[in-house]
């Protein structure tokens, strides 16, 4: 053999050699590719407590995914852009998401006045939208399943809880006399009024035989809440539900107890407001306040527990109620995409509708609109103190009725 043929032969083995590298490192090279999970939060403005809240959660399951080895074998990159707590800016930022950052799996944002503005977007693109940043039955129910929720409450059944504990009162133990105030949200408005004729405050109240003797809606960006405690006190209400979101739901909270109306049940039913931390600031007036929440760290749920302590170090008494659902949604995330082994929507679908899911909110099974079969917790803020007056068998002490 000529010494150019030997030449020759060596250049044709170093070719395929390398050809059969890039082969073999191909595969590799495409598994190292991020999934990349977006959304958006109000991490200024109007929402930013909870949005922050949140973000946190976000960002320590994206630590410990990874930790882990990523999903399928690939690192997860989550992108979480600030919307401002503005719906308009949230549009934009979710096309920016879907258009540019092509992002693979799409979170919620929080509250229902913003996310029932994306939902349209999320849809055009045939992608599911994976809810744990607000409520909205009808928004669940028109988009046929393609909606995948953490609440393990919707609306109608936001006050669920607080009319079965009270059916166990004796009757003459009962409040007689309640006034609701409603901001005109889509969502607390659904929490007043039900739907098709199921659950919402009118309905439980009538069930239980208590009369409503104030009932005011009131616009989102109120801060004056004077005259409709007045309205209260002259009615001689006992029984005062405060259907908002956290920042006028702990305004009126302030303004009753500044005047002095001392009803035998308060109630923040319009968001988890007592589990965030500004709650216990409002010191008395925080006092005796009924609230709900998803779960209670005693219940054992997956990683329940190592959450309220993580926010322990936070300076949080009790868990965010949305720090569960925001680490829920990512577990059921987490699950389907393991399980399915695929990213496809339609397969995750599929997965999702077929399976049960084990979370920080308890075990979801899916219901076909997209939301987790109902569960709820009562709290009360006693002694400066969240404890779980419903169900009974979470119960951490008995429920205290303020005597006027």
């Amino acid at each position: 053999m000529t010494s150019f043929e030997q030449t020759r032969r060596r250049v044709l083995v170093l070719a395929s050699g390398l050809a059969a590298a890039i082969a073999g490192a191909a595969p590799a090279a495409a598994q190292q590719t991020p999934i990349v999970i977006g959304g958006t939060l109000g991490l200024t403005g109007a929402y930013a407590e909870p949005s922050t809240d949140y973000k946190f959660v976000y960002d320590r399951w994206v630590e410990e995914v990874n930790k882990k080895g990523g999903l399928l074998g690939r690192p997860v990159k989550m992108i979480i852009y600030n919307d401002e707590s503005t719906p308009t800016v949230a549009q934009s930022l979710y096309n920016r998401l879907l258009d540019q950052d092509k992002v693979d799996l799409v979170l919620a944002p929080y509250t229902t006045f913003v996310g029932g503005a994306v939902v349209p977007i999320v849809m055009s693109h045939e992608k599911l939208l994976f809810n744990g940043g607000f409520v909205g039955i009808n928004i669940f129910k028109n988009n046929k399943g393609s909606m995948i929720g953490s609440f393990t409450y919707q609306e109608p059944d936001y006050t669920r809880g607080l009319f079965e504990m009270l059916g166990e009162l004796p009757p003459d133990q009962k409040p007689k006399r309640l006034a609701v105030f409603t901001s005109q949200n889509p969502f607390t408005v659904v929490v007043r009024a039900g739907l098709g004729g199921v659950g919402g405050v009118l309905g439980y109240a009538k069930a239980a035989g208590i009369p409503i003797v104030v009932d005011e809606q009131y616009p989102p960006t109120t801060t004056d809440f004077n005259g409709l405690v007045q309205k209260a006190r002259a009615a001689n209400a006992d029984m005062v539900l405060a259907l908002g979101l956290p920042n006028d739901t702990l305004n009126i909270a302030r303004t009753v107890h500044q005047q002095g109306l001392k009803p035998m049940v308060f109630c923040t039913c319009g968001s988890q407001v007592t589990t965030l931390s500004a709650w216990p600031k409002l010191g008395e007036a925080a006092e005796n306040g009924f609230g709900t929440t998803i779960a209670w760290p005693t219940q054992g749920y997956p990683g329940l527990a190592e959450l309220a302590e993580v926010f322990k170090t936070r300076g949080y008494e009790t868990l965010p109620t949305y720090a569960i659902v925001g680490y829920a949604i990512l577990q059921v995330i987490e699950q389907a995409v393991t399980g399915a082994k695929t990213l496809d929507q339609a397969k995750l679908k599929e997965y999702i509708y077929a399976n049960e899911f084990k979370t920080a909110a308890g075990t979801f099974r899916y219901q076909p609109d997209g939301t987790p079969v109902y569960s709820q917790v009562l709290l009360q803020f006693q002694n400066g103190k969240n404890q779980v007056v419903w169900p009974k068998q979470a119960r951490t002490a008995p429920p205290v009725f303020a005597k006027p």
